[in-house]
């Protein structure tokens, strides 16, 4: 349990950095009408961060040698079809004037990705050991 809180600090840590980015970003011209794809980003990347730790915290007492390596596959096949899916219904739905949406999504995944990067080391680590 210790670890889940550990996990939830930093998710905390890197919403409270990206968001005031992500509303200054906002206050320009170009991403005035673009709000909403920084909202459902952070909520996306946000749930999908926690399925992640709950799945690789159980692969890390399992057996099973190449669960944890299976998983972070799997999240990226995942992240990457929810990328795609989030991006081409948010266009359909709010027809953007231009490609520069996408900037403020491109932000919220390389947040997201550090992040990832840095937890699934750690939980790694606990594997080795």
């Amino acid at each position: 349990m210790k670890h889940f809180f550990h996990f939830i600090f930093r998710l905390f840590l890197v919403l409270v950095v990206l968001i005031p980015i992500l509303y200054y970003m906002h206050t320009f011209e170009a991403q005035k009408n673009n709000v909403y794809v920084s909202i459902y980003s952070v909520a996306m990347f946000t749930v999908l961060s926690i399925f992640l730790y709950f799945f690789l915290h159980k692969s890390v007492r399992s057996p099973n040698l190449q669960l944890f390596i299976s998983i972070t596959l799997m999240n990226m096949l995942i992240k990457m079809a929810c990328s795609v899916g989030l991006l081409l219904l948010y266009k359909a739905k709010y027809q953007p004037v231009n490609g520069k949406f996408i900037i403020p999504f491109l932000l919220v995944y390389l947040f997201f990705t550090i992040f990832e990067t840095f937890f699934m080391v750690e939980l790694a680590d606990q594997k080795q050991k």
